[in-house]
């Protein structure tokens, strides 16, 4: 029987041991692989901190400083007496001495200062020319700046303010946030009442600039919101202002946004990954309050810019395992099938010898291993089994000879012949009991033989007749006792009776009896 190339035994071989190599280089590769994917994210963690802090430092570096030189001012106002001529005076210095300020106002109450206007505000801010400033009544008609909501809440507040971003249209025209803080006057029962309020301008665009500065990778961004969650700096320009963090949460699907802006309201920085639910990449993102305005820094990355390179390397390493499975498995099958080959010739004699083909061809032992002995006792044993059959064969024939010859003797004997079973029961008999007793062979075989044949009761002792059959179970032979033949006639005859035990491995199976018949005259010796 021809077995089948994915049944032999070098394939299955192969394929156990590539089986068992597969497994393990996976699980050594799945574990180096999971190991470095954690340190890059950890790294990347690391990065994303860092650029957060740098941000939130950046930013509370500029808003902080806004805040400071508000106060300031404000201080300085309230301990000094100044004059309507001062206040422009006032606002240019503060603009040129703090570089990160866009512009600064200084509005007061009705009749503060005294003699001339009722109304005195000035607002000073920089222009796109270097060292070029524009300064602003904010008394026109145009301004009314007692009327805007900026200075009326920090007036009815009696505290700073910060604004919301909003767009200067018809200022500076830019994207800005105001920082109102009032200053305060005595009155005549020790009271303090507000005298009017210092307004500090700053406008976005330098956080654009600090967001860019601080990135770390491609994909990384940066976030700013204000205390209302208002957007204050996106990677999308057109969400500035336009939209919170609310309605960007509806509009990417993102319900992790507004947990932040919770956080961050709490004063809690973290960090948190998740899954877009638009595009399914992996987001890590980094958050923590500004110290001052309220504001939160967002700086978000993708994961999987990080691991790239990893998985570049994972495309490489299974382009490489697979080359490397192929290899071994043709190694493994090339070597196994040279040294197994011998087998299949073994296996192909095993198949010939069992359809009983002693003479297939066992090809001689090449090699001195363990194949090449079982390879040289196959032949033996093949040639054994052929020297054998052959005795077999020889000892079959002359049996049939044999018997076919014990045969033809029994028939030609003239005495009377039966063979006889353990139980005393005829199995066979010869022509001449048929010529002398008239019975037909079939009317005798598994019949007694005490149907036909008796002892002698005068010349044989009882215990002789009564141990006919056990002398038989013993397998001791009887001679020449007296008996008679019982004819299907009826008559009888004096006979000569021998018993004789058969014997087959010392162990008894029958017996034959021959009867002579006497002639007359004629006695025993």
């Amino acid at each position: 029987m021809r077995v089948s190339f994915l049944h032999s035994l070098p394939v299955r071989l192969a394929g156990l041991i590539l089986l068992l190599s597969g497994i393990t280089l996976l699980v050594l590769t799945e574990i180096n692989r999971r190991a470095v994917e954690r340190i890059l994210v950890e790294q990347a963690e690391v990065q994303a901190a860092l650029a957060t802090n740098a941000v939130v430092d950046g930013v509370d570096a500029v808003v902080g400083g806004a805040e400071r030189l508000g106060k300031f001012i404000a201080r300085d106002l309230e301990t000094r007496t100044v004059v309507a001529a001062d206040v422009e005076r006032i606002a240019r210095n503060a603009v040129i001495d703090n570089p990160s300020v866009f512009g600064v106002s200084i509005s007061f109450q009705p009749k503060v200062l005294g003699a001339g206007p009722e109304y005195v505000g000035v607002y000073v801010h920089r222009t796109n020319a270097v060292s070029k400033f524009v300064s602003r009544d904010l008394a026109a008609p145009d301004q009314t700046y007692w009327t805007r909501d900026w200075y009326r809440e920090a007036i009815d507040k009696g505290m700073p303010v910060w604004s919301e971003p909003f767009f200067d249209q018809g200022g500076t025209d830019r994207n800005v946030v105001r920082l109102a803080v009032p200053f305060f006057r005595p009155v005549a029962n020790g009271d303090l009442e507000p005298a009017g309020v210092v307004a500090a301008v700053i406008e976005l665009d330098w956080l654009r600039r600090l967001a860019n500065s601080n990135e770390f990778s491609d994909t990384s961004y940066t976030i700013i919101f204000s205390r209302t969650g208002k957007l204050i700096i996106h990677p999308k320009a057109n969400y500035v202002i336009a939209e919170t963090i609310e309605t960007l949460a509806e509009k990417t699907n993102t319900p992790e946004l507004p947990s932040i802006r919770q956080n961050v309201i709490a004063k809690r920085q973290g960090s948190l990954a998740y899954a877009e639910a638009v595009t399914g990449r992996r987001v890590h993102v980094n958050y923590k309050p500004a110290k001052f305005a309220g504001w939160g820094v967002i700086l978000g990355y993708d994961e999987s810019e990080f691991l790239k390179n990893q998985k570049a390397f994972r495309v490489l390493a299974a382009k490489y395992f697979g080359a490397t499975l192929l290899i071994l498995a043709g190694i493994v099958i090339g070597i196994t099938r040279y040294a197994l080959r011998p087998l299949g010739q073994l296996a192909t004699a095993a198949d010939e010898i069992a359809k009983r083909n002693l003479d297939c061809v066992i090809a001689e032992p090449a090699r001195p291993d363990e194949v090449g002995h079982l390879t040289g006792a196959f032949r033996a044993m093949r040639d054994a089994l052929k020297a054998q059959h052959l005795e077999r064969r020889w000892a079959s024939q002359a049996l049939d000879h044999q018997l076919k010859y014990n045969q033809l003797i029994i028939d030609s004997i003239g005495e009377l012949v039966f063979v006889l079973t353990k139980a005393m029961n005829i199995s066979r008999i010869n022509p001449a009991v048929t010529r002398v007793t008239g019975y037909q062979p079939a009317d005798m075989v598994k019949s007694p033989l005490a149907k036909v044949v008796a002892l002698d009761p005068g010349a044989v002792p009882a215990s002789a007749r009564d141990e006919l059959a056990e002398t038989l179970r013993v397998g001791r032979s009887l001679e020449n006792l007296p008996a008679t033949v019982i004819t299907k006639a009826g008559g009888r005859i004096a006979v000569r009776l021998t018993l004789v035990p058969l014997v087959d491995g010392g162990r008894v199976v029958g017996g034959v009896v021959t009867l002579r018949v006497e002639q007359p005259g004629q006695s025993s010796t």
